[in-house]
């Protein structure tokens, strides 16, 4: 309460001022407080005319009186005497300072008296603020922001308490004070879910999060309004325990992905979580890749990796099976080996596997260097004619392409097409025969024509001769290739004995037979071509086609009758036509060659390939050679036109010859097989472990009337090739 200005004692523990000590007189209380043995006056007794007793020789002799204004007791001319008697002066020029005996304390009074005129005392001193005794006394000092004055006591004045209380009943607003609009203003915090100082929803629960233990290497952290512990900069949870704090201290501000599963920047994973976009078979392609969010495939990994504008780009792959085929993007590094139900903790245990097609994973033109890294990756045997199974193809590629620590397994190649079978050769067509003589008429018999169709023409038979004259001759058959000769034409008849029979045409040589398919060289067989980034399996060589056979020749017309006394004038036969050649049979087609398997196939690529766990299944096995077509027949020939009366009869044409038998397809070479297979550039190879279970076997030869050809050779294999 406040004290009344015309008589106010300033008290100890308020405006108290040297309690500890004071001044004023000092009293002696004679033998009823000392015993007798206490001078306190210095007068030369222990008191009054009774204080009688015993003297002393030190300060510990004298006990203590109890009386504050007194002081310490001390031994003085052998008696005890008051020393270092408390002072009680406060320094204020307008108050009577005093020791009271009785309240044991000084005692400070206010004296106007003391003061100018127009001032007053107070316990600052003289002042010319007005003094107060109630609250209601004070009328403000202008400023709203510091509050409402209020008396304070025990000097008397108004005091403002420096600032207005605007809190209001919400946690998660700002208050402020604001003096040009008078009022109190609350605003509410934008950032309360994640601000550490103000942490919560925004309905009025937010809260200071708790400062961590210390040597736990944590700081408190406010994640979507709920507080939680967080690493320290520097440190990083390595076990997931943040209950017993922050154990790893970070070696470096990055960190690539490593075999030995460091986690150099303390994040958490093996890897940057800012860098990583983060693929898992519980994921979905709908996500934004990160650690809490990740996507479901890898390409779609590529994709974002691919369009983020980082210096490092590289996608975190998850223990699961990933049923694709991996096409490259240039400068993004794939990772395997996280454990996304385990904070996306790495070991050579997780396997991410690639399950592709007949190739797995595929680059071509990569300008920017990249790594593939615990992966497990499987490509499929192959299913068409010839194809090949890759782990690995690489095809154009100026920057390397890194090959750590994976585990690759192929297919088996895709076994080589058969060689096509040859035709048979077409048959030739029969000679005609030649007209008969008669009697009478200007002219001998017709002769038959040769046969057509087949692959050589037969020859037409010659005329009959008239009244002694001699007959035509057949013509030759065509030519085969070689073709059998053509007949020779038949003489006229010598009409001597009026008449001459004509000669029989010569028949159609045959045709050759075609030549069997042979294989080609080793090498091109066994490795083939990569024009464009595949292995181009060479095929069996085709036989060749059989000859045709030649035609037979036409007869000779028969001689006509003499016209003399013996001989009537009789026309002569006419000659028969020869029989066209047969058509050679078509040649066998070689068999293709058998698909290779390659665990890293690279055509024209830097690649660099360590710790690499490869097998290779085995080379798919070559085709069969076909068999070479069989020959056509030769055509029959043409009988010769008997003769009329005194004539002779036209000679016989020839048979054509039969068609040569094509040759036969050899068989196709089996396909190879390799961990490590390059042309145009070397794989840079580190210790790799590479199984292959074999070349295919070659392609048996086709069969045919000519013969049997060769079988293919068997496929190469080894554990790196390089062209």
């Amino acid at each position: 309460m406040a004290l009344r200005l015309a008589s106010f004692s300033i008290l100890c523990g308020a405006l108290v001022f040297g309690c500890a000590g004071g001044g004023g007189p000092a009293r002696d209380a004679g033998p009823t407080r000392d015993g007798g043995d206490l001078d306190a006056r210095s007068d030369g007794g222990a008191g009054d005319a009774t204080d009688t007793g015993p003297g002393c020789t030190r300060d510990e002799d004298c006990g203590d009186d109890g009386i504050y204004c007194n002081g310490e007791l001390a031994c003085m001319g052998g008696r005890c005497v008051a020393a270092r008697v408390p002072s009680c002066d406060d320094s204020i020029e307008c108050t009577v300072d005093s020791c009271d005996p009785v309240s044991d304390r000084c005692e400070h009074m206010p004296s106007a008296t003391r003061c100018p005129e127009g001032t007053y005392c107070t316990a600052g001193g003289c002042t010319a603020e007005m003094a107060c005794e109630f609250d209601g006394s004070c009328s403000g000092d202008g400023n709203f922001c510091n509050g409402v004055e209020v008396c304070v006591m025990p000097d008397g004045l108004c005091r403002s308490p420096g600032m207005r209380d605007c809190g209001d009943a919400n946690s998660c607003t700002a208050d402020d004070c604001v003096e040009a609009m008078a009022m109190c203003v609350s605003t509410p915090y934008p950032d309360v879910l994640t601000n550490v100082e103000h942490c919560g929803t925004g309905a009025n629960d937010c809260v200071v999060c708790p400062i961590p233990g210390a040597g736990l290497n944590q700081v408190a952290s406010c994640v979507a309004g709920t507080c939680r512990l967080a690493c320290a900069t520097g440190y990083g949870d390595v076990d997931g325990n943040m209950a017993n704090g922050c154990e790893c201290m970070a070696s470096s501000t990055s960190d690539v992905p490593d075999p030995l599963f460091l986690d150099a920047d303390c994040d958490g994973i093996d890897g940057e979580l800012d860098v990583g976009i983060f693929v898992a078979t519980t994921g979905n392609d709908a996500n934004d890749g990160t650690r809490d969010a990740p996507v479901r495939t890898i390409a779609r990994g590529l994709s974002l990796a691919s369009s983020a504008t980082r210096t490092r780009r590289e996608i975190y792959v998850a223990s699961g099976t990933y049923s694709e085929t991996v096409t490259l993007a240039n400068g993004v590094s794939i990772y395997g080996g996280y454990d996304a139900a385990a904070g996306w903790r790495r070991a050579s245990t997780n396997v991410s596997r690639i399950s592709g097609g007949s190739t797995a994973v595929f680059g071509t033109g990569i300008s920017t260097a990249l790594e593939i890294q615990l992966m497990t990756i499987a490509s499929a045997g192959a299913t068409s004619a010839g194809e090949s199974s890759y782990g690995v193809r690489l095809y154009n590629c100026t920057a390397e392409v890194a090959l750590v620590n994976n585990t690759i397994t192929t297919g088996g190649g895709g076994r080589g097409s058969d060689g096509s079978g040859g035709a048979a050769g077409t048959a030739g067509g029969s000679g005609a025969n030649g007209q008969n003589g008669t009697s009478g008429g200007s002219s001998g018999g017709n002769g038959g024509a040769g046969g057509s169709g087949g692959c050589a023409a037969g020859g037409g038979g010659g005329r009959g001769g008239f009244d002694n004259a001699s007959g035509s001759g057949g013509t030759n058959g065509a030519t085969g290739s070689p073709s059998g000769s053509g007949g020779a034409s038949g003489p006229g008849g010598a009409g001597v004995a009026c008449f001459g029979g004509g000669n029989s045409g010569g028949a159609g040589s045959p045709g050759g037979n075609g030549l069997n398919g042979v294989n080609a060289s080793a090498t091109s067989m066994l490795v083939g071509g990569a024009p464009s980034g595949t292995y181009v399996a060479t095929t069996g060589t085709a036989g060749t086609a059989g000859s045709a056979g030649g035609g037979g020749g036409g007869g000779g017309g028969g001689g006509g009758g003499g016209a003399t006394v013996v001989c009537n004038a009789d026309r002569g036969g006419g000659g028969g036509g020869g029989g066209a050649g047969g058509c050679g049979g078509g040649a066998g087609g070689g068999g293709g060659g058998g698909g290779g398997s390659f665990g890293i196939f690279a055509v024209n690529a830097r690649v660099r390939a360590d710790g690499n766990a490869i097998t290779v299944g085995r080379g798919g096995d070559g085709g069969s050679g076909g068999g070479g077509g069989a020959g056509g027949g030769g055509g029959r020939a043409g009988s010769g036109g008997s003769d009329g009366d005194d004539s002779g009869p036209g000679g016989a044409g020839g048979a054509g010859g039969a068609g040569g038998a094509g040759g036969s397809g050899s068989g196709g070479p089996g396909g190879p097989a390799y961990g490590l297979f390059s042309i145009g550039a070397p794989i840079t190879a580190g210790v790799n472990s590479v199984s292959v279970s074999g070349g295919g076997a070659g392609g048996a030869g086709g069969s045919g009337t000519a013969g049997s050809a060769a079988s293919g050779p068997p496929g190469a294999f080894g554990t790196s090739f390089a062209m």
